[in-house]
């Protein structure tokens, strides 16, 4: 088996490397320890909407125009989602444009400004997930089995309701966010061709001054 090499920053940011140079490109995978679980009851939907508009809103240096232009341009891509127990996020791009991909990485990661029309557009798409969720006998089947299973209220096999979807606010977005993303809560897995000295040294300058937190779960 391949030898993984493990980083810690001073900040409590776990990091794994695992370089492979057969072809030039280079793979980030952040995951972070949060999830639907920890939604209020009456919020339903709130986590897959952060990720969402995590995203899609823009960050504190770049817009959302312009971060999609900015992978467009350098063929690469970025992607957020939060799932029952944990949240991912993504990085795909070729190693002469990481530098690009990586400060949008970070900034998504870091300091999402959650523009308000995407928001509202998450939300436009939550309300016609729910209108559309019995197209398919699958999710029918599937949604169906965890609530006998569960429970219909147990975190583990609720869903969204129109009402709590309609409950969600911008603030509540930035509320969820500032919860759970901090280095301390997040393991950064990286692959492909790089050199481990050198890909240290970009994503401490990265993310090596973003403060830790005392994190509270929910019981």
């Amino acid at each position: 088996p391949p030898t993984i090499e493990r980083h810690t920053l001073d900040n409590g940011m776990k990091i794994y490397f695992l370089p492979d140079h057969e072809l030039p490109v280079i793979s980030m995978s952040a995951l972070i320890r949060t999830g639907s679980i920890y939604e209020p009851a009456e919020k339903i939907g709130l986590a897959a909407m952060t990720a969402e508009v995590m995203r899609t809103g823009g960050t504190k240096t770049h817009t959302s125009d312009e971060i999609n232009e900015i992978l467009e341009f350098s063929a690469a891509s970025v992607g957020m989602e939060i799932d029952n127990e944990s949240g991912s996020a993504s990085l795909w791009t070729l190693n002469k444009n990481l530098d690009a991909g990586l400060d949008i990485f970070a900034d998504m990661l870091r300091q999402p400004v959650f523009e308000p029309d995407k928001f509202e557009l998450a939300k436009s798409h939550a309300l016609e997930g729910i209108r559309r969720r019995n197209d398919s006998p699958e999710e029918i089947r599937s949604r169906e089995f965890m609530r006998l299973l569960y429970g219909k209220m147990h975190p583990l096999a609720r869903i969204p309701q129109p009402q709590t979807v309609n409950a969600i606010t911008r603030d509540d977005l930035i509320a969820f966010h500032q919860t759970y993303f901090h280095p301390n809560n997040i393991m950064l897995a990286v692959t492909g061709d790089f050199e481990s000295g050198h890909m240290l040294a970009k994503l401490t300058a990265a993310f090596g001054d973003w403060p830790s937190a005392e994190l509270a779960f929910p019981p």
